[in-house]
């Protein structure tokens, strides 16, 4: 039954408890009785059916509950809309041989999330705790999870690619900007899967500047999407609960890791295209603040941040409106030039127009990253201590940031002493800083046995010398 017949049966059958609120409610017959006052004794059971078939793994019992209670009793119980309903209707589309019947289910499964959505502010305040309560963005996660996994085996279902991704896209950025429980590291990277198929079906067509920003967005987006569930796992950690914070970690480090190979291996983030696309762009950006400052932060994030036309972008952003982001690419921009001083105070400027310690923190490790990437490591150290004094709660970061310079100046063993120091700081950093750390043994280890070899090359040529001199002296 669709969304709209499942709301006007709901107001046609309120009867005595109509005028209830959602919240008042105490128990499940009152529940049941907002929508269906004549037949609670026959909701409960159907509520009990379907939780133990449910159970038993039997979908087909379980279903015949499921869309009784969703028809008549839609506020019985909150297990109808989520957690094993979807995988119910699943896993009845996966068995069905039946096109007609796959489609049947499919549409339920949809309607579902419909009702879920239309209905979520009441939902919530039958959940107990804040814990169980979802957002918006928690719900078109899923329900694009769902699309994803049934449309493309359902025959009618219209699956595209593009719609898929569409579900995706809309669900993240509503996480992104509103925050997040129920968004999984899974359904991160089966985003940026979709959008990794598009590029490639673009770039197969020799085409792949089509879908090549879109992409470079998508990349920053889901990534960034774990980073903000990973700082929860960091807020566990503080709070004590490390069991939460190190199964946050294992949901979401991984998919981070996969979403950074997958682009890497991709191919998109070549500074040349990318350079050539912002290029081209420019004239119709350059008055358009916000477009500016995404394709600042675009460039940025892809290796581009030191060349001319990324400097063009950063000039034109702050000359409309100064941000902490256009001053960083305009300190680049004089770095680059050699101009030390008025590059300080440009970065400086950056930190005096963030709004907060916490971003100065943030700003003062993008500086450090841009002062060691042109190779001031030193100075890029100094930055990694403003950062931990403006905001301590990223002394992990900063550790790891310490790390990476150190290893670009060479000095392997103590940068895995800054390694260790990151990953007993954060457990979010933990996992990178251990895949560095790695590196860096790998490196010392290569680097000891070129010394031994060396050291032993020396000698042999000490002693061949002094055979030699030996042999020259006794032919005198």
């Amino acid at each position: 039954m669709k969304l709209k017949k499942l709301l006007a049966l709901g107001a046609l059958t309120c009867c005595s408890a109509a005028n209830a609120q959602i919240n008042d409610w105490q128990n499940i017959d009152e529940r049941i009785a907002y929508t269906c006052p004549d037949s609670v004794q026959e909701a409960r059971g159907h509520v009990s059916t379907y939780q133990m078939a449910l159970q038993n793994q039997d979908w087909n019992e379980a279903y015949i509950s499921w869309k009784w209670l969703m028809e008549k009793a839609p506020y019985s119980i909150t297990g109808i809309y989520k957690g094993m309903a979807p995988y119910m209707l699943y896993n009845l589309i996966n068995a069905s041989t039946d096109d007609a019947k796959k489609k049947q289910y499919f549409d339920d499964l949809m309607a579902m999330f419909e009702a879920r959505q239309e209905r979520l502010d009441d939902l919530n305040k039958m959940e107990k705790s804040d814990a169980l309560r979802s957002t918006l963005g928690d719900v078109l996660a899923v329900k694009a999870e769902y699309y994803n996994w049934t449309a493309p085996n359902v025959p009618g279902s219209g699956y595209t690619l593009n719609k898929a991704w569409d579900n995706f896209a809309t669900a993240i950025k509503m996480v992104n900007e509103q925050g997040g429980r129920e968004i999984t590291g899974g359904c991160l990277q089966t985003f940026f899967m979709v959008s990794d198929a598009i590029y490639k079906y673009y770039a197969g067509q020799n085409t792949p500047d089509v879908w090549r920003e879109q992409y470079l967005q998508d990349y920053l987006d889901s990534k960034d999407a774990c980073e903000k569930m990973l700082q929860l796992a960091k807020e566990a950690q503080e709070q004590g609960d490390t069991e939460k914070a190190e199964k946050l970690v294992a949901t979401y480090d991984g998919p981070l890791a996969f979403i950074d190979q997958t682009f890497a291996a991709s191919g998109a983030a070549d500074r040349d295209q990318i350079i050539a696309i912002y290029t081209k762009k420019f004239d119709s950006y350059k008055t358009d603040i916000n477009k500016l400052n995404n394709a600042i932060n675009l460039m940025a994030q892809n290796g581009c941040d030191d060349s001319d036309i990324y400097y063009e972008y950063a000039v034109a952003a702050y000359n409309i409106q100064p941000t902490f982001t256009s001053s960083i690419g305009f300190a680049q921009k004089l770095q680059k030039e050699g101009k030390a001083q008025e590059c300080l105070t440009y970065y400086n400027k950056a930190l005096e127009l963030a709004p907060n310690d916490d971003v100065r923190g943030n700003i003062c490790l993008r500086v450090a990253r841009a002062l060691a990437s042109s190779g001031a490591v030193t100075k890029s150290g100094e930055y990694v201590e403003k950062a931990i004094s403006y905001n301590p709660n990223i002394v992990g970061k900063a550790y790891y940031q310490q790390a990476i310079n150190l290893t670009k100046a060479h000095d392997f063993q103590t940068a895995v002493t800054y390694c260790d120091k990151a990953a007993e700081s954060d457990i979010t950093v933990a996992p990178a800083a251990e895949r560095l750390k790695a590196n860096l043994k790998q490196a010392i280890a290569a680097n000891a046995a070129n010394a031994k070899a060396q050291a032993e090359y020396q000698e042999y040529l000490r002693k061949k010398k002094a055979e030699e001199d030996f042999w020259k002296g006794g032919a005198k």
